[in-house]
């Protein structure tokens, strides 16, 4: 759908967003449509309201402070709310509320993680949940219950019973060949679910290193996938990714008069 964009997501698009401190001073944006650069010009030049108030989230110190207040065996669910209810913050800040995703991953993360050690959890609670890929976060779940019955992750297992591999190894193997992948579309679709599952992976590994001990077959997994990736996405016809938009993009006048900063 269309939706107008306001000041701040144009800026954020526009590659501005997170350049604070590093010394970028200039650079070249323009848009698609010749007739947009108005528009685009009159939100660059809008200078942004300062935040009168802040939200603050949860950390991986707070969690473990909580956790360790709280009786054994409490849910991160509990501890969310626990940290809701008794946070005492300055006028102009407030704890933000679970969103609908944050809620579902500590839903999750709870139904596998209740009999370990408040630490385990924590670090759990943090990891790069895949709330959007119902396959790669049924992937999480068999990691995090191997995990739990025998304290190490043996990822080549994982990806065979999950039967990722096969398909990797399919598109690899077309490329090599200069062969035409019948289904580039699915094929992306499931090397998209293992670089997932590779990064999960990783992002472990690089904190629980035992544990998860196969970090380098991992990463060059992840490259090896990225590249069967780039060849799916180049057998799709040219036809079928161009797009020509039938109208130029809107913006509402009174946003960019006003910017809106969230």
């Amino acid at each position: 759908m269309e939706v107008p964009l306001e000041v701040s997501q144009v800026k954020q698009i526009a590659g501005r967003a997170g350049r604070y401190g590093m010394g970028v001073e200039s650079g070249v944006v323009t848009t698609l449509e010749p007739s947009d650069l108005p528009l685009l010009n009159a939100a660059m030049e809008n200078h942004p309201e300062p935040l009168r108030y802040a939200r603050v989230g949860f950390i991986a110190t707070t969690i473990m402070d909580i956790f360790e207040a709280l009786p054994g065996g409490s849910t991160a669910t509990t501890a969310r709310d626990a940290l809701l209810y008794c946070s005492a913050l300055p006028p102009n800040m407030a704890v933000m509320d679970p969103s609908a995703r944050e809620a579902e991953t500590t839903r999750y993360i709870d139904s596998f993680s209740l009999d370990l050690a408040f630490t385990e959890r924590a670090l759990m609670l943090q990891c790069p949940f895949p709330s959007m890929d119902d396959q790669c976060k049924a992937i999480l779940g068999q990691v995090l219950s191997t995990y739990r019955s025998q304290l190490s992750v043996d990822l080549r297992k994982i990806l065979l019973d999950s039967g990722l591999l096969a398909t990797l190894e399919q598109v690899l193997a077309s490329k090599r060949n200069k062969g035409v992948l019948t289904t580039p579309k699915r094929d992306l679709a499931t090397l998209e679910t293992l670089h997932s599952v590779l990064t999960i992976y990783a992002w472990f590994s690089l904190r629980n290193s035992i544990a998860f001990y196969a970090y380098d077959q991992a990463v060059a997994l992840r490259k090896a996938t990225q590249e069967a990736m780039d060849y799916c996405l180049r057998s799709f016809s040219i036809s079928s990714l161009i797009r020509l938009p039938k109208r130029t993009l809107r913006f509402k006048e009174h946003l960019i008069r006003q910017p809106v900063f969230r």
